[in-house]
């Protein structure tokens, strides 16, 4: 008799200590569902203060490096003659002193199959300080540049690049209305 006491007395003991896990575990997963919006506030002040990595690049030409690799990437796998032309561009008109090693660190901030929007928004502003509209304009021609040299530019890229043409011009929007709901 005592042992059937003592073999009950574990397994209430056991039930007892799964059940208060599995409350515990229960309660940690809605407090972690509570501050996920604190988290997500957390990481967008540090960013605001410190900056993506992006928004820290200061140096034109890395950024215009940036974005040349990035259109191709964007699509597909970087192909030989894209690579040649980023070279032949990097060398031409930009001018790189090291151009492999601006080319390596340029590599690391793109990312394959990343929207070309989320590597070229941070970068508008540096382009907006820094250059004149020729040289934006320029920018921009070299993209399409770089974009063609395999063939020709897929949709997204012609898409990528007319959104970078329009808001590096800083020009009015095409569609804007007013307060009333008429168009301009």
């Amino acid at each position: 008799m005592p042992i059937l006491i003592i073999f009950g007395a574990v397994i209430v003991s056991v039930l007892f200590w799964l059940l208060r896990a599995h409350y515990t575990v229960k309660q940690l997963k809605e407090i972690d569902q509570d501050t996920k919006g604190l988290q997500r506030k957390a990481k967008s002040v540090f960013e605001n203060l410190v900056g993506t990595p992006l928004q820290r690049v200061n140096d034109v030409s890395l950024a215009a490096v940036i974005l040349m690799i990035q259109i191709v990437r964007t699509g597909s796998p970087i192909t030989a003659s894209e690579k040649t032309r980023i070279l032949e561009l990097m060398e031409s008109p930009l001018e790189i002193q090291s151009i492999s090693a601006t080319f390596e660190r340029a590599w690391r901030y793109t990312q394959e199959r990343r929207p070309f929007s989320l590597v070229a928004d941070p970068l508008l502003p540096l382009f907006r300080e820094k250059l004149t509209e020729a040289e934006r304009m320029q920018l921009v021609d070299m993209l399409t540049m770089v974009a063609s040299a395999h063939s020709a530019p897929s949709e997204l890229q012609r898409e990528a690049l007319v959104r970078l043409r329009r808001r590096l011009s800083g020009g009015k929007p095409a569609l804007a209305t007013n307060r009333a709901g008429n168009f301009d």
